[in-house]
């Protein structure tokens, strides 16, 4: 095994979270990168383990497979975050329809967002994008990397259609 590929396995185990492919530009020759790090995970993936590499946002993650989920849960617990239905449903306006205004997503789920936008900022899956040019000037807000790693998603063209959500509603 060459030492980059090694370097790349103990530098994801380590941290222990999304390392940007960024991160890795500053230690590895950058000449064809993305493609190493798309063999170097392929690679391990292959040897079933019970924990994958997997890209998602700007980056890499060693991640348990989810079906070992409910073996592991009772041991060591839930670690991820709960998201009430009301910031599911703020956060899913949000992703489909970025960049949006408190006010926008209010109209879309017929019920005051504040409480959950705050929320989402709170934990870094939404974050201000900007302004809106209107009077009063309100706040826009867009989904960050933190959203993406949390739904495992590399970028927002991973979200489901509306008719894939249908066939995946029943």
């Amino acid at each position: 095994m060459d030492n980059e590929r090694q370097l790349f396995y103990a530098t994801l185990f380590l941290s222990g979270k999304l390392v940007s492919i960024d991160f890795f530009r500053k230690i590895f020759d950058p000449i064809n990168l993305e493609n190493r790090l798309i063999d170097y995970a392929e690679l391990f993936n292959n040897l079933n383990l019970g924990i994958q590499i997997r890209r998602v946002a700007d980056g890499y993650q060693m991640v348990t497979l989810s079906e070992l989920y409910d073996n592991l849960v009772k041991f060591f617990g839930d670690k991820g975050e709960n998201l009430t239905k009301s910031m599911l449903e703020t956060l899913a306006v949000i992703a489909y329809k970025q960049p949006i205004t408190r006010v926008e997503v209010d109209e879309v789920r017929g019920v005051n967002s504040s409480a959950a936008i705050r929320s989402l900022l709170d934990r870094n899956f939404i974050k201000v994008g900007g302004r809106k040019d209107v009077p009063g000037r309100p706040l826009l807000y867009v989904t960050t990397n933190s959203f993406l790693e949390y739904f495992g998603m590399v970028d927002l063209s991973d979200l489901p259609s509306f008719r894939e959500w249908q066939e995946m509603k029943g």
